[in-house]
């Protein structure tokens, strides 16, 4: 069965700078969605570091064999048994919670799935809640550096749907569905922490 446990040596690198940036968004008792969980590495990582906060992680029902494993190592009982998610859904996922979050999810998704998980927060976080996504994007419109230039062609060339995501183009979506602009934490290596707070009116 260990044979077969997913990894992602990216997960295990940013792991840490993404954990210091999401604890500064939480108190005890928030409960916590992942949109997207991949291997599983993030959740347990963050669930052991912070016990008070409750974690659901979801990604699509052929990957979530690798996060059971992963959640089962780790020994953590703050963390949820990963439910089966899509962003292309058109109900909202799980109950209610405080904080959504993903990473290095946009720029693979086509952008009306990118307009989905927005839509799913909205549905799911109260008023004051929070969106957070890492990941790399376009900042006014230019790269933060000739890797991100690079990655994003590479990406685009594979599938001419996904790419790095302009910040304005987030926010302006973010607007519409009941968000404030992004507060922008930058983060290693090119990438950045974006939050943005739910205020539940969205800009008509």
């Amino acid at each position: 069965m260990n044979e077969s446990k997913p990894f992602s040596a990216a997960a295990e690198r940013n792991r840490n700078a993404i954990l210091e940036a999401i604890s500064e968004e939480l108190v005890p008792g928030d409960r916590v969605f992942e949109f997207g969980s991949g291997t599983g590495q993030h959740v347990c990582h963050f669930a052991a570091a912070l016990p008070q906060i409750t974690w659901q992680p979801s990604d699509l029902p052929e990957r979530l064999s690798g996060i059971e494993q992963w959640i089962a190592e780790s020994g953590c009982s703050n963390i949820l048994p990963p439910v089966a998610w899509d962003l292309a859904s058109d109900h909202p996922a799980a109950q209610s919670v405080n904080l959504c979050y993903t990473a290095n999810t946009l720029h693979i998704v086509s952008w009306p799935l990118v307009q989905r998980l927005f839509q799913h927060s909205a549905a799911l976080l109260p008023e004051n809640g929070k969106l957070c996504i890492y990941g790399p994007f376009l900042i006014n419109g230019h790269y933060t550096s000739e890797g991100n230039r690079l990655f994003d062609q590479q990406l685009q060339s594979r599938d001419n749907k996904s790419g790095l995501r302009e910040l304005n183009d987030l926010n302006r979506l973010a607007r519409g569905v009941g968000f404030s602009d992004a507060r922008v934490v930058a983060m290693p290596a090119n990438n950045h922490f974006l939050i943005w707070a739910f205020s539940g009116s969205p800009d008509v």
